[in-house]
């Protein structure tokens, strides 16, 4: 999908990726024209695939009665990065709603599909799925930091224990290390972790069972 820079414009969509999952004939036809008209480049498929193709943006896919163990495969397909779904409905009921639901659809389009009602629901999805992946994008980041941190943490008190080092020492101690390897400090904490384990562990072992 390309790369919006500040607020989303219509020309964003031009060169958007969308799997059209409906079966062939005129309604099929129709939105793939409207798409093209918009400018993005859709690849229509029927039935649904088992395996979705990695190189999508947008993934339009018809609920309705006749498609729903098809629906369900593809829900089974979908992850917190994959393309952002919306589903066409042709009318609404408990059962067609829970898969728009099951789908986390980042839009809904009524038929008969209309080029302006598509066009609102493509940049709305576009959207939405924008705003997901930086959400669990900065999730990752801090998490990682978490766990970096932890890795550190370890390393110093390993420090401490093997190596009869203050804990004030430890942090300038991964650094000089660092520095000489050319690596980072939670590398030289790796590393100082996996050679000297077992060794903490044992220096530690009569402490906790005193305990």
């Amino acid at each position: 999908m390309p790369k919006a820079s500040g607020k989303p414009k219509i020309s964003d969509l031009k060169g958007t990726r969308v799997l059209v999952l409906l079966p062939p004939g005129r309604e099929a036809e129709g939105l793939m024209t409207h798409l093209i008209r918009i400018g993005c480049l859709p690849r229509l498929y029927w039935p649904i695939p088992e395996t979705l193709p990695e190189d999508i943006d947008v993934i339009i896919v018809t609920v309705d009665s006749d498609a729903r163990a098809d629906v369900r495969g593809l829900i089974a397909q979908l992850g917190d990065l994959s393309a952002p779904v919306i589903a066409l409905v042709g009318y609404e009921d408990p059962s067609t709603l829970q898969l728009v639901l099951e789908l986390r659809a980042a839009a809904v389009i009524e038929r008969p599909v209309k080029p302006f009602g598509l066009l609102t629901n493509l940049m709305i999805s576009r959207d939405v799925w924008q705003r997901r992946r930086k959400n669990i994008e900065r999730i990752a980041e801090a998490e990682n930091r978490h766990l970096a941190l932890s890795t550190v943490e370890v390393a110093k008190i390993i420090l401490c224990h093997v190596q009869k080092m203050e804990m004030s020492q430890t942090h300038r101690y991964l650094q000089k290390a660092a520095m000489d390897s050319r690596s980072s400090i939670e590398k030289v904490a790796e590393r100082i972790i996996a050679e000297n384990a077992a060794q903490a562990v044992a220096l530690r072992a009569p402490s906790d069972s005193q305990g």
